[in-house]
């Protein structure tokens, strides 16, 4: 587990106000995302579906993303030579991720489809987790109130996401869990799962 000293020492470091990071789809259930985060780890998430408003909600990253994000953003030097995040190779369209971080020395903004940077793609990485993980987590909210019946089958996709390692921050999802365990209105089956992922999330892997 990351000591708290390395944490405290990590964003001490952290030599930015502001990063942004942004995917635009031509194709797909989302026309665009967007994470907007502080030193701190703090924000704004935005999503659009395709005929359908655009949602904004706010979002902290737990202590251990903190960490990481800080981490993978400091392995590209706060978005050093951003020429070069895009290969140039002629692939399908995946859709443009935009970077942006903004310094006491000024803007850098880099685009790509395709990068052969493995720095880049692992920041990018984190951030496609964490939009996957918090669309999901807003329908899940949305479901509690509207569409109980859909609640296990959206369980069994956090469960899927869990082990395919594509849930940047896993501990934001803890109160999300803890509400469908206390709803005596949801079936007793979701509850049970809910519990179980809850335990799973708060479980120390081990050594």
């Amino acid at each position: 587990m990351i000591s708290s000293f390395l944490l405290v020492s990590l964003l001490a470091l952290a030599d930015f106000s502001s990063f942004t990071y942004c995917h635009d789809n031509t194709r797909g259930p989302y026309e665009s995302q967007c994470v907007r985060l502080d030193a701190n780890a703090k924000g704004e998430i935005t999503f659009k579906r395709r005929q359908a408003d655009t949602v904004n909600l706010p979002i902290e990253l737990s202590a251990m993303a903190r960490e990481k994000f800080v981490s993978l953003l400091s392995a590209t030097n706060y978005l050093e030579h951003p020429e070069t995040f895009e290969s140039g190779k002629k692939i399908a369209d995946l859709g443009a991720k935009r970077l942006t971080i903004e310094t006491a020395s000024g803007k850098r903004e880099g685009t790509f489809n395709y990068s052969l940077r493995k720095d880049i793609n692992d920041l990018s990485t984190f951030f496609e987790a964490l939009l996957n993980q918090e669309t999901m987590a807003f329908d899940i909210n949305n479901a509690i109130q509207f569409e109980r019946l859909s609640i296990p089958k959206r369980l069994e996709q956090v469960q899927g996401e869990l082990k395919a390692n594509r849930i940047a921050d896993p501990e934001r999802l803890v109160p999300m869990l803890e509400r469908i365990e206390k709803d005596a209105q949801i079936m007793n089956y979701a509850r049970a799962e809910a519990g179980k992922i809850k335990k799973q999330i708060q479980t120390p892997p081990k050594k």
